[in-house]
């Protein structure tokens, strides 16, 4: 607070109404010298992000808002306008945008709904276009409700309850249609215009588009899990032509679709002695896989059956490959969430604390870079 307004009795005031006076005077001299020519005015102008590289990561929080940055820097790149209901986005480098599954109410957090698939430009990563949706986007705060079908569409992941999914022709920008998945959800892309859902009954399916974005071709694999039992987690990680999982229990599956849907024989992230010291996964993402080296990571806790979703106090990195561990990393705090980047030279990104703060990890050795402290209430990275 400025001094004269602090000063007490007529005195002060008196200095104050001067002190403001001269502020309009000189303001005033200000714009009478630009006006006449002897000041250059300061323009405002829009910064241009640059193309996201390998190492570009983007941090989202639960009120919106998704922060883009350059892990190999630490430098932030620039923000995203997400709904409060977006929990991820879908990056197309090929035509330079990001597209963003985003409800809105009329009245903030109430009245009329309105469900769009928001186009933003990469460069200014401002909105460019809107496509309505059916009022049906699932708010589940999941990285598998949008992702890219081919190189023309994008699935949107709808819940009702019902469980459906949202096809949208980018190209055009118009909405395509709404296909019923009735007991399986999320979208997870496969090569030739496909994509891979986890069903309730321990199974997965897999659903092809035709040219036009309508529903070609259905097939439902063997049931491999137990939902009872050991289920899997519902996130997925992508292993080049296909998806790996991970149970609760720590087993490990490959799902390719190369003629029919294949799911390897799966083998456990816990030797014997892990699991007598009750070591398991958990975490609202726990899991991370970068299939260019084979590495995956898994967020681990101590605990009892069903601690599924306790943040992990120690990150291990396998070799999948060799169903081999390679390291350990102690955390200083426990992490809710990890990603990896998806090069051939891939960093490993950690949040911790609140504020949030991601650490960034040379993923083959595990070597800390740097921390990344400004990245605010994130509770999910994605990675491109």
């Amino acid at each position: 607070m400025p001094a004269f307004i602090r000063r007490s009795g007529r005195a002060g005031a008196v200095a104050g109404c001067l002190l403001f006076t001269s502020a309009i005077l000189g303001l005033s001299t200000g714009v009478a010298a630009a006006a006449a020519g002897n000041l250059e005015p300061e323009l405002g102008g829009v910064a241009k992000a640059p193309p996201p590289g390998d190492h570009w990561f983007m941090s989202i929080g639960f009120f919106g808002g998704g922060s883009l940055f350059d892990a190999d820097t630490g430098e932030m790149q620039g923000k995203l306008n997400l709904s409060r209901f977006s929990s991820a986005v879908a990056l197309d480098r090929k035509r330079g945008r990001f597209y963003v599954p985003a409800t809105y109410y009329s009245r903030g957090t109430y009245g009329e709904r309105t469900d769009l698939l928001v186009i933003n430009d990469q460069e200014s990563l401002a909105p460019v276009a809107e496509v309505k949706v059916p009022n049906k986007l699932a708010a589940v705060f999941h990285r598998g409700v949008i992702e890219l079908i081919g190189d023309r569409f994008v699935g949107l992941y709808n819940m009702t309850p019902a469980m459906s999914v949202s096809i949208v022709d980018i190209e055009k920008q118009s909405f395509v249609g709404e296909l019923s998945t009735a007991g399986c959800g999320l979208v997870y892309p496969l090569p030739d215009r496909r994509f891979m859902q986890l069903c309730g009954d321990g199974t997965v399916q897999v659903i092809g588009l035709d040219r036009n974005g309508a529903e070609a071709s259905r097939e439902r694999s063997a049931r491999f899990f137990d939902i009872d039992e050991d289920p899997v987690f519902d996130l997925a990680a992508p292993d080049g032509n296909g998806w790996l999982l991970v149970s609760f229990e720590g087993k490990v599956f490959q799902v390719s679709a190369d003629g029919g849907i294949k799911v390897s024989e799966p083998w456990s992230i816990l030797t014997p002695e892990d699991a007598e010291e009750g070591w398991r996964i958990g975490g609202d993402e726990p899991f991370a896989y970068n299939a260019q080296t084979g590495l995956l990571f898994t967020l681990m806790h101590q605990g009892e059956k069903d601690t599924h979703e306790e943040p992990g106090t120690e990150i291990w990195a396998f070799d999948v490959a060799h169903h081999s561990r390679g390291y350990r990393i102690a955390l200083a705090e426990p992490s809710g969430a990890i990603n990896v980047s998806r090069d051939a030279d891939p960093l490993l990104y950690v949040i911790l604390g609140e504020p949030s703060t991601v650490n960034v990890h040379q993923a083959r050795t595990g070597h800390l870079l740097r921390t990344i402290s400004e990245v605010g209430s994130a509770n999910r990275i994605q990675a491109f």
